[in-house]
């Protein structure tokens, strides 16, 4: 076996052999990419078994070129995050100069749980965080984050920490039967659930409140829980809020929150002060608007998404009073998976769960960033970090308000256009982020989507059935490649004051490169789409175990 076509001897050599198997690799891909412009790549759906019932270890290592050709495959059925037809989730393109510094650090192999194994490249992970620090006015000298394994990872690093200043000791003798809470709300995300279970607490250890009509966590409910939590001797593990969910992009009142918090424990005198973290994973990225001039307003905003993009802003600046918050870049960064990073006002939280004092970080020096001390990962990816810090350098500022702004605006044009036609209606018109949340009802029917929420309960289940049935014909119609687009049904969506789910159609584009024109060909592909739905009397059934939408599974 010749090792030396596996391997690089000098790194001028390797990356031309790299560039060279690239384009091999990209001409072998290009294949499913289908004449038609579809958002997916040909593929049928198939077991995953067909794969693999054929495949056992090699005996003998295959060429380069052939092994290309047999990875190739699993390229079937890919998404392309820059078609405008994808209209699926909160997932970008990622932009070309993360993914090439991304590639190229790969190169090198580091791994970022220590600078000796890394050189200076882990200073990206420094320079995001001071941006950050910046953006939502923390002391730079005290605050800094770490790059983890996704938003929920965030989440966990969060009550991790609030547990620890619940109980200081709990490191070496766990929770010694003391009884934990952690409070989150109906609107957030359920991994706020699932973090308790990994922890340990149990999933019951947190406690879903209330949410007003705008979504919000009701204060005065969370602080009749906080007072019955401290009441009873518990221990408050976190207070986890919102900055800015996945479909509603709904924000806390997070001042109003920490005011609460800092009242109690001065009324109750604790010997702890409880930790908020605000799960800003896709809502951090409209704190670049607070550099925006509304008064000049370069980007040619209507008064309408002034106002909307006005208000994101002044509520999300309140991350400010916060003692963490969460970000990803490969959500509303346009970074590649995965880029998520946790971010600490006073770092010594962070620190302290490996029993570290942070030492600031104008003394940082060379072979002392070790993360791996106090970090859940001893092995920790570059991507994150280095993706960040480029795509900050790539965009700046002005970038990513263009950026924002950009997919904001087309996405009020498809509420506004859908609003306009026969039989739709975006049941969040007033919403201030990017999805689309819509209904469809029969030609003949003149009932809104209030008359069925608030009904007859027969009637709101024909409704969702009806509308469910059309995602599944949109479906259909896209394995026969006769549509363009590929949306999605969010089964659990429920509207305030509503006993149970409803469900509702949704278009969620993150695309900054896609035209309004583009969009109106898709929009219309899916009125026409509709009134063949009509005409056809099909009823179909999922005949896969599709989860329910993972961004609000149960």
């Amino acid at each position: 076996m010749e090792l030396e076509k596996y391997f690089t001897k000098n790194k001028t050599d390797g990356t031309k052999r790299i560039v060279t198997a690239f384009s091999e690799l990209n001409d072998k891909v290009n294949k499913y990419i289908n004449k038609e412009e579809m958002p997916i790549l040909d593929g049928k759906i198939d077991f995953y078994n067909n794969f693999m019932k054929e495949k056992h270890i090699p005996q003998n290592g295959n060429d380069v070129s052939n092994v290309l050709t047999e990875f190739s495959k699993f390229f079937q059925r890919s998404v392309l995050w820059e078609n405008p037809g994808t209209m699926i989730n909160i997932t970008p393109p990622a932009n070309i100069p993360s993914m090439v510094t991304s590639f190229y650090t790969l190169l090198y192999n580091p791994n970022f749980a220590q600078d000796e194994s890394s050189g200076y490249l882990m200073t990206t992970e420094l320079i995001v965080s001071k941006y950050l620090s910046e953006m939502v006015e923390w002391d730079v000298t005290k605050s800094r984050g770490i790059f983890t394994f996704g938003g929920k990872g965030t989440n966990l690093y969060a009550t991790k920490i609030g547990i620890k200043k619940a109980i200081p000791n709990v490191i070496e003798e766990g929770l010694n039967e003391k009884k934990v809470v952690v409070f989150s709300n109906e609107k957030g995300h359920p991994c706020h659930r699932e973090i308790c279970d990994w922890l340990g607490l149990g999933k019951n250890a947190c406690l879903r409140l209330p949410v007003n009509k705008s979504g919000q966590v009701i204060v005065e409910e969370l602080e009749n829980q906080l007072r019955v939590c401290i009441n009873k001797g518990n221990k408050i593990g976190c207070i986890i809020l919102n900055g800015g969910t996945t479909n509603e992009i709904i924000i806390d009142p997070i001042k109003k929150v920490v005011n609460l918090r800092d009242k109690l424990v001065k009324e109750y005198n604790l010997d702890y002060i409880p930790h908020i973290h605000v799960d800003a994973v896709i809502g951090w990225v409209w704190l670049f608007f607070k550099y925006y001039d509304f008064e000049k307003n370069e980007l040619n905003m209507n008064d309408n998404e002034l106002v909307k993009i006005y208000s994101m802003k002044e509520k999300i600046i309140e991350i400010k009073y916060a003692d963490s918050f969460g970000a990803d870049f490969h959500k509303t960064g346009f970074c590649p998976y995965v880029s998520s990073i946790f971010m600490a006002k006073n770092f010594n939280d962070v620190t302290g769960l490996g029993n570290k004092n942070d030492r600031g970080i104008e003394n940082l020096k060379f072979g002392e960033y070790s993360p791996f001390e106090y970090t859940l990962e001893l092995t920790r990816s570059s991507i994150g970090p280095v993706a960040a810090y480029t795509a900050f350098e790539s965009f700046g500022i002005k970038g990513f308000q263009e950026i924002i702004y950009k997919i904001f605006s087309n996405c009020e044009y498809i509420r506004n256009y859908l609003q306009n036609q026969s039989n739709f209606e975006v049941i969040n018109m007033n919403t201030e982020g990017f999805a689309t949340l819509f209904i469809i009802t029969p030609f003949s029917e003149t009932k809104r989507y209030k008359d069925y929420v608030f009904g007859n309960s027969e009637n709101l289940s024909k409704l969702v059935k009806y509308n469910h049935n059309f995602y599944l014909f949109c479906l259909k119609m896209l394995e026969e490649k006769k549509v363009h687009f590929k949306i999605t049904f969010s089964k659990s969506y429920k509207p305030f004051g509503a006993a149970n789910p409803t469900g509702a159609l949704k278009i969620y584009p993150t695309s900054p490169i896609v035209t309004k024109e583009e969009i109106k060909k898709c929009l219309d592909e899916i009125i026409e789409t509709k009134k063949l739905y009509d005409k056809s009397n099909i009823v179909l059934q999922e005949d896969r175990e599709v989860p329910i939408d993972y961004v609000y599974r149960d």
